[in-house]
């Protein structure tokens, strides 16, 4: 189920640094250095195969762009929040 824009407005507000760019949840992570970005993505890798919820991802360098929505339901859900949390955890 989507969430409305009060749930997202208060789940944002926990989430450092995500927001919304065209109706996804998006974040660009910046690291040290490219093998770190590979590492990172790896882990979220694990996750989303965990949680069976996959971002689109882009890789930059050193920079790892993550978006995330829920595309059967058009648009953000809880299952979004919970990868963006989960990779919060990652770093």
């Amino acid at each position: 189920m989507l969430l409305s824009s009060t749930e997202l407005s208060e789940q944002l507000s926990r989430l450092n640094g995500w927001d919304v760019v065209e109706g996804e949840l998006q974040k660009t992570y910046r690291l040290d250095t490219f093998p770190e970005a590979i590492q990172f993505v790896h882990l979220v890798a694990d996750l989303a195969e965990s949680l069976n919820h996959h971002p689109n991802i882009l890789i930059e360098y050193r920079n790892v762009t993550l978006t995330v929505s829920t595309h059967d339901e058009g648009g953000i859900t809880e299952k979004d929040i919970m990868l963006a949390k989960g990779c919060e955890e990652l770093v």
